[in-house]
């Protein structure tokens, strides 16, 4: 699985506030990597999201919740959730 990355994040970001308006730009940096990072975490070995939906399900309540963004959190949330062939479904 290959998953987002921190610049195509970002671009999409950017992409979604030109399209629909608002703030350009990060406000917490660590939270936006800690939301990229969440669904791979594991414990003893195990994934705690082990499936694709689990995961995919994972980033985008992280990028939501995590607030990373000045604008757009929900939307950047949503976008992840819905960018299929990112994820092969």
């Amino acid at each position: 699985m290959r998953w987002l990355s921190l610049a195509e994040v970002l671009e999409l970001q950017r992409r979604l506030i030109e399209e629909s308006g608002g703030l350009h730009g990060v406000r917490d940096l660590g939270l936006l990597e800690a939301a990229l990072a969440q669904p791979r975490q594991t414990f003893a070995g195990e994934q705690l999201y082990p499936t694709l939906v689990d995961q995919v399900a994972c980033l985008g309540f992280s990028l939501i919740q995590n607030h990373a963004f000045l604008d757009g959190n929900k939307r950047i949330g949503h976008a992840a959730l819905g960018w299929k062939s990112t994820w092969g479904l």
